[in-house]
């Protein structure tokens, strides 16, 4: 839990953590090694904007809707005892138009879920990792401590929420804390697949 009252630079330095505790999950799995044998894996999600608050990585990998090219990958890293649980998703019929599969890894008593989405090449999207790009360019200290204080303080409270309508609150209309975030997802917090882009930092 965050503490209640701590700087910018607390927040950051909570996050630069998770972020090297990510890293080093990666390093062990080589997810994004592995997944090249049947496409081009691209990092998303909150990890590649430093965003880090929840334990969770996030792939999209972009080739052949292959059943097997997942199950391939995943069958070998269950015999890893640190991996807890698999998980797999069949949307190919659905909006996210994709299969899925998400491991639940254990390092240093936190559990990591890598979430991995096997899309078509041509996919038209939104697309997690062509929000890279415009996240980072429109993010600052103060922007990213601000909504990295609004997760760690819904998280605190098991409040479920939507990262996109966390960086849609802040980035587009200035929401400061978490009790502004409450009010604002009365006009504005979404559902389903959302295709927004933030401004660039002025």
């Amino acid at each position: 839990m965050a503490p209640e009252h701590d700087d910018d630079a607390s927040v950051l330095r909570r996050q630069d953590a998770r972020q090297k505790q990510a890293h080093a999950v990666l390093d062990l799995l080589q997810p994004m090694q592995r997944w090249e044998r049947f496409g081009e894996p691209r990092l998303c999600g909150a990890m590649s904007y430093d965003l880090l608050a929840a334990s969770d990585i996030d792939i999209e990998i972009f080739g052949d809707l292959r059943v097997d090219a997942g199950f391939s990958l995943v069958s070998a890293w269950a015999r890893d005892p640190a991996v807890h649980k698999v998980l797999f998703i069949n949307a190919v019929n659905e909006p996210d138009a994709g299969l899925g599969w998400e491991l639940h890894y254990m390092l240093e008593e936190v559990s990591w879920a890598v979430q991995m989405w096997l899309l078509p090449v041509g996919y038209a999207g939104p697309r997690s990792a062509d929000l890279v790009a415009p996240m980072r360019a429109a993010l600052c200290p103060g922007t990213r401590s601000r909504i990295l204080r609004i997760k760690e303080g819904l998280l605190a409270r098991k409040t479920e929420y939507r990262s996109i309508d966390v960086y849609r609150a802040v980035l587009d209309h200035g929401v400061n804390d978490v009790e502004e975030y409450d009010q604002w997802c009365g006009s504005y917090s979404s559902t389903g697949l959302i295709n927004w882009r933030p401004a660039p930092r002025r």
